[in-house]
């Protein structure tokens, strides 16, 4: 009789651990080390391709071309935006939703993209979002509990005709998954009870934001022949030859719903500087004013031929002539009050730059590379000594600490009257009906065939237990061949040309048979 051909055991368990690595490589989420972001879509900005609830999976893929849908984390929304590249420019990329008729204010770089789509499953969002809910997770994982309590306990009925075929496979592997399963959920229920329970309830609250903004204006009198209008608008360059006096005013305002009693204080200066040189010139446009509320407006007047008398001096008693030089208006802003209750002290500076020379004046960028010169902006934040329900990340998703511990006890709980309910049945089961509890423990090394008299065959040696027979299949890489005769269970294991067997309940040995048992080796794993 030849032995059935089996994979190792080892074999199988390499097979599985490279399975189970791929998978994570290729699905493992970026906050713990993997490559790919989960994120759910809100919105209709992407429709109809994207709808609200949707699980859009992104990886990284810089560089990005134009038609990529990408998502990146917008700041000022607090929120992942998940729209189309419609174009590239040289510090970034434009980007628009699907479904709107305008593009995105920001402009995020490669650095600033999260990931590129890889895959977008419909609906699965709402999976989600509705399992994290604890009494929906705990249901759920009753249910599972259920399915499997319920195969474990169907049995095979009685007296069916034994066929060449794993005998109760399906019932042992079922419990075998059952009760593997309810271990691992036990463990890793306890290990997130443990978790919630190391963590408080509440914590802090998030520092408040708030929004320091300010706009640039000037005009100036102006030639009918020279401009469009009587006056020089925002803008346009300024000849000192037509007009030697600006009007240049700047407006400010602090943003936050949480702000109270603001007031503050601001002064306006305009600096004359050299670049290459290093040389710099202050005046003083407003003196230091006080201001109440979360916005002002101020203006003054600059005399710009006053501004060229002086550097025309400097070049004279110095020598130095650069030809162009730099103009600066520098309102500097003190602000003082609350935000959501908290003491608040903060300062702002912008800068409205213009260049000139010996003819004009031209608007140029502002120092602080903004994509628009004639407007300024800063974020600020606030701590907050509010408290909040605390709460953790997992997988892009976000779970309250207080219904984590809910969760992990409920969890526990039922996973171990699980454990309870199947050690309950094997003990009663191995009282009740000694096969079918072989059945159970060694049903993936069972086989059932038609009875041949293996006896005849081969010699024949009997073991004490069917674990003795298990350990000898286990090392001869060996199926346990059951068979039925006279109502009595019979199993059978062939090596080295001795057949080894074992009878469930006994059997009565004839004096003249030539059995003998096997060295202690054999079974004990001797080598």
């Amino acid at each position: 009789m030849r032995n059935p051909i089996r994979l190792p055991a080892l074999l199988v368990d390499l097979m599985l651990l490279a399975g189970l690595a791929a998978i994570w490589i290729a699905f493992a989420p970026a906050r713990i080390g993997g490559q790919v972001s989960y994120i759910m879509v809100n919105g209709i900005s992407m429709e109809p391709g994207f709808h609200t609830g949707d699980l859009v999976l992104v990886r990284a893929a810089a560089p990005y071309q134009v038609g990529d849908v990408v998502t990146y984390r917008d700041a000022e929304m607090g929120a992942y935006i998940i729209h189309r590249i419609i174009e590239t420019v040289p510090n970034g990329y434009v980007l628009q939703g699907d479904n709107n008729s305008w593009i995105d204010a920001y402009q995020p770089t490669d650095s600033e993209i999260i990931g590129k789509l890889w895959i977008h499953v419909p609906n699965l969002g709402k999976a989600f979002q509705w399992l994290r809910a604890p009494f929906n997770m705990v249901l759920a994982l009753g249910l599972l509990g259920g399915v499997f309590m319920a195969s474990m306990f169907s049995q095979s009925e009685p007296g069916k005709k034994l066929k060449g075929k794993k005998n109760g496979a399906s019932n042992s592997g079922i419990f075998e998954i059952a009760l593997y399963a309810t271990a691992v959920l036990a463990m890793g229920f306890l290990a997130l009870t443990i978790f919630a329970f190391s963590r408080p309830l509440t914590r802090t609250a998030d520092a408040v934001k708030y929004q320091h903004s300010g706009v640039f204006f000037y005009s100036a009198t102006g030639a009918p022949n020279i401009y469009d209008t009587d006056l020089v608008r925002t803008g346009e360059p300024i000849f000192p030859r037509l007009t030697c006096a600006i009007n240049v005013g700047f407006s400010y305002a602090a943003t936050s719903i949480y702000a109270q009693e603001l007031s503050g204080s601001h002064n306006l200066i305009a600096r004359i500087s050299d670049e290459q040189s290093g040389w710099q010139r202050t005046i003083a446009l407003t003196p230091q004013t006080a201001f109440d509320g979360d916005s002002y407006s101020t203006a003054s007047e600059v005399d710009l031929c006053r501004v060229q008398a002086l550097v025309t001096e400097v070049e004279e008693q110095t020598g130095f002539r650069p030809g162009t030089y730099t103009l600066t208006i520098l309102p500097r802003v003190s602000i003082a009050g609350k935000i959501d209750g908290q003491e608040l002290h903060d300062s702002f500076e912008a800068e409205l730059v213009f260049k000139f020379d010996k003819v004009h004046f031209y608007l140029a960028s502002a120092a602080s590379s903004s994509t628009n010169p004639l407007f300024a902006s800063a974020q600020g934040q606030a701590s907050s000594t509010a408290v909040q329900p605390n709460s953790f990340k997992l997988f892009g998703f976000e779970f309250m600490i207080a219904e984590s511990r809910v969760l992990g006890l409920a969890g526990l709980l039922l996973s171990l009257i699980g454990l309870g309910v199947m050690g309950a049945y094997l003990m009663k089961l191995a009282q009740r009906d000694p096969d079918a509890f072989i059945n159970v423990k060694y049903g993936s090394l069972l086989m059932n065939v038609y009875d041949r008299g293996f006896e005849s065959i081969s010699p024949v040696v009997d073991v004490a237990s069917v674990d003795d027979l298990a350990k000898l299949a286990n090392r001869q890489n060996a199926m346990i061949l059951h068979t039925l005769r006279d109502f009595r269970h019979f199993y059978f294991v062939q090596a080295d040309g001795t057949i080894y067997r074992y009878v469930a309940g006994g059997i009565r040995r004839n004096p003249a048979e030539s059995s003998q048992m096997p060295h202690p080796e054999i079974l004990n794993g001797g080598s």
